[in-house]
């Protein structure tokens, strides 16, 4: 979500930039008309005015909007995170409740996270055998047979700690 907010951010600063390309240009051009052309008061003049403060006006808005799309975004981050916290802490105690040890709690880190044995052992600078033996420890004391009842597990954990109401609606 975090990239497809950037990068709507950025075209939305891209179409502001361009907005003030154009209000750059009509008032050279509302200048121009003034001080060289004497067209103070034409149809021509009255028209670019017009167009100007319309673009302007759409400069304003759209600079409004952006700052109000940054603040909910960085709103909506600040929770991500603390919900983030929130469920980190949540599996944390799990894996202290199941007395896991510090080298464990990486690998079942890892596991949850959907990483491979073979990319664990890797990041771990072990030998797959090494994670594969940490995992089957990992699951007898989850009380589990293997790596999707240890996620579903957790999930299950988490599901626990949400009102009747909420998930009963569903």
């Amino acid at each position: 979500m975090r990239e497809t907010s950037r990068k709507i951010i950025q075209r939305r600063l891209l179409a502001l930039a361009a907005l003030s390309v154009a209000i750059l240009f009509f008032l050279y051009d509302l200048i121009v008309d003034i001080v060289i052309d004497d067209e103070l008061g034409t149809t021509h003049f009255i028209i670019e005015l017009i167009v100007f403060l319309g673009v302007t006006m759409a400069l304003l808005l759209g600079a409004r909007d952006l700052r109000r799309l940054r603040t909910r975004l960085d709103v909506e981050e600040k929770r991500n995170r603390a919900v983030s916290q929130g469920l980190a802490d949540s599996i944390a105690e799990l894996m202290d409740e199941w007395r896991m040890t510090n080298s464990e709690k990486d690998v079942a880190w890892l596991i949850i996270k959907g990483y491979r044995f073979a990319e664990i052992a890797e990041a771990r600078g072990v030998k797959e055998n090494t994670t594969r033996l940490q995992a089957t420890a990992i699951y007898a004391k989850a009380g589990v047979s293997g790596r999707a009842e240890f996620v579903a597990e957790i999930i299950q954990s988490l599901l626990l700690l949400l009102p009747d109401a909420k998930h009963a609606s569903r």
